[in-house]
């Protein structure tokens, strides 16, 4: 099926588990401060720090994304989890492009290596430890009541703090150099295509109506465009 050549694995969906064993939120955070770029991540539940680290100065906040997914599904092996995360790019990067990229022996079109390969190759990794998972995408910084606002608030702040620390360099995701490769992935004529037809599906089932020259992927939390991914930071 289509959704089966562009997503990762069986028994990941977009939209929340129904009675999971967990409900975790994630965040990454990287800002500037005195001049270094702090970073961190957080993995929290609505009653608890599940984990926080801080990460290397100068890891981008994409990557801190990257890594923070990945960390929450090795942390959920064996588990039936809901995740939440508010990052469009890592949604993105695991429900719609990864799969794909790892077809391309993570290159480009032009051959060269996509950014964060070696990040995106461990979360490919990392997806099928839980034996079902959902990860779906929740807005920022909201200031809502919800639990899912709550939990997203809880990760944000815990991320932050984690960002402050002092850097242990053992035990963290392993990083990748961040080089000048392009913006906007590109994709075959094919892939493009089974990209639409899967798009075409969430439109029709999901409510989601088509923009310009992308296309929506729908989820019960909002709809994204797709295949366009956020710069690169």
């Amino acid at each position: 099926t289509l959704d089966h050549w562009t997503k990762p694995r069986e028994g990941l969906s977009e939209d929340p588990l129904i009675n999971p064993e967990e409900i975790w939120y994630t965040d990454g955070s990287s800002f500037v401060l005195d001049g270094i770029r702090r970073a961190g991540y957080a993995v929290v539940s609505n009653f608890e720090i599940i984990e926080a680290k801080s990460l290397p100065p100068g890891t981008s906040a994409q990557l801190a994304e990257l890594i923070v997914l990945t960390r929450t599904l090795e942390l959920g092996k064996g588990k039936r989890i809901a995740i939440y995360t508010d990052s469009k790019h890592a949604f993105l990067v695991l429900h719609a492009h990864a799969a794909i990229w790892k077809e391309r022996g993570h290159l480009t079109t032009r051959g060269s290596p996509i950014k964060y390969g070696d990040q995106i190759l461990r979360l490919l990794e990392a997806v099928h430890l839980p034996p079902e998972v959902s990860v779906s995408h929740c807005e920022g910084h909201q200031k809502g009541s919800t639990e899912v606002a709550r939990g997203n608030q809880a990760a944000n702040q815990a991320a932050k703090r984690a960002a402050l620390q002092n850097h242990d360099l053992i035990g963290v995701a392993t990083l990748v150099p961040q080089t000048n490769l392009p913006e906007t992935p590109s994709y075959t004529e094919g892939e493009t295509l089974k990209l639409r037809v899967r798009a075409f599906k969430k439109i029709i089932w999901g409510g989601c109506k088509g923009r310009g020259s992308f296309f929506c992927l729908g989820t019960s939390n909002g709809s994204w465009l797709t295949p366009y991914m956020p710069p690169l930071i």
